[in-house]
């Protein structure tokens, strides 16, 4: 079933756990890229965003989301991305990646028409960098984040180790990574203009 934004708000808030795994599969990686450049560690970075959906399923229930779910999300992981850094006293890091023009250009919301095609030119990229993995890395990664299957199902579906499934998720995050790092500034500031 395909879910609008506010069916799938509606669905989670109603405790419905097939539009928790939508969502989580709909984000999680986008929002693992956003975490890391500001936090620049990659298991802090999953840490940060697995503790954003555990929050957004504990308060599900008075969960109020006045813009749109993915901006909620960004707002979300940016906020908990911060105080991670603010914990750790390195914030001046992250202050230090932003210009004053960029910060401009986060005030002009969601009606600024550059940050669209941002958006369809960054996702065109990520669709692209899964269509080049290698065919058993694409595989695994698509039952894994398409279908939603554990790596023990795909372990079984495909006739391989788990740990042959986790090294090909961790080549195919790796190299999605690479694939998007000249465009991770760009994809925070279009994120960031819906919220």
């Amino acid at each position: 079933m395909e879910y609008s934004d506010q069916q799938l708000i509606d669905s989670v808030k109603k405790g419905e756990v097939a539009a928790f795994k939508i969502l989580y599969k709909q984000y999680y990686i986008f929002l693992c890229l956003i975490a890391e450049h500001i936090v620049r560690n990659q298991s802090d970075a999953e840490e940060i965003v697995s503790d954003v959906f555990v929050k957004v399923w504990n308060i599900r229930e008075n969960i109020e989301i006045t813009s749109s779910i993915k901006a909620y999300l960004v707002k979300a992981v940016q906020n908990t991305s911060i105080n991670y850094l603010e914990r750790s006293k390195i914030k001046n890091r992250l202050t230090d990646s932003l210009t004053y023009s960029d910060y401009e250009l986060l005030a002009w919301g969601s009606d600024y028409p550059l940050g669209q095609l941002y958006e369809k030119e960054i996702m065109n990229i990520l669709d692209q960098g899964i269509s080049s993995l290698p065919d058993a890395c694409q595989q695994i990664f698509k039952l894994s984040r398409n279908e939603d299957m554990k790596y023990s199902d795909i372990a079984g579906k495909l006739g391989i180790s788990v740990n042959t499934v986790k090294t090909q998720m961790k080549i195919a995050l790796a190299r999605l990574r690479e694939t998007l790092k000249d465009y991770l500034m760009i994809l925070i500031l279009f994120m960031f203009m819906g919220i």
